[in-house]
């Protein structure tokens, strides 16, 4: 008597739709583009995006930063072995990428990356338009005190703030 695995029932389907659709990221060799997770955080240095891409090694990843866009991308290969059968795959395989629109506040031309254990770190600089300074501001020909101008991208307009 066969006993009724409604789990293993669903795997199969959602197998054989994965081969109809070729959307395989298995070791059955399809080509999946895959988005790792990410977090981003801002502070007055500029940006910092953290991923994870865990299985890639630092030479499989490839980042370009231009036209105010920046994008990471990596692959990550199933390793087939001769005379080994697999009997579950369940990590993804196939291109890691993400595709980030960054504000002209930032300076791409700046963009440093590390990667250590299949964290990789990414930090965007500030341009130099986008960096608080103070002005002084003369009244009838007397200098009054310093303001901190804090530019924006939004058409050049800013705020100021007594310091």
């Amino acid at each position: 008597m066969m006993r009724f695995d409604p789990f293993r029932e669903i795997e199969e389907l959602t197998q054989r739709m994965d081969r109809s659709f070729g959307s395989a990221g298995g070791p059955s060799g399809g080509s999946v583009r895959l988005a790792p997770p990410v977090d981003v955080h801002e502070d007055e240095r500029g940006l910092e995006l953290t991923l994870d891409l865990p299985g890639v090694s630092p030479d499989a990843i490839q980042i370009e930063a231009e036209n105010n866009t920046l994008t990471v991308q990596a692959d990550r290969r199933y390793a087939r072995t001769e005379g080994r059968t697999a009997h579950r795959v369940e990590r993804a395989y196939g291109t890691l990428a993400r595709t980030f629109s960054v504000p002209a506040k930032y300076d791409l031309k700046g963009v440093e990356a590390d990667f250590d254990h299949g964290t990789l770190t990414i930090r965007v600089p500030r341009s130099e338009a986008a960096q608080k300074r103070a002005v002084t501001v003369r009244s009838a020909g007397q200098a009054t005190a310093p303001k901190t101008v804090d530019a924006s991208a939004d058409a050049g307009a800013g705020s100021a703030q007594q310091a």
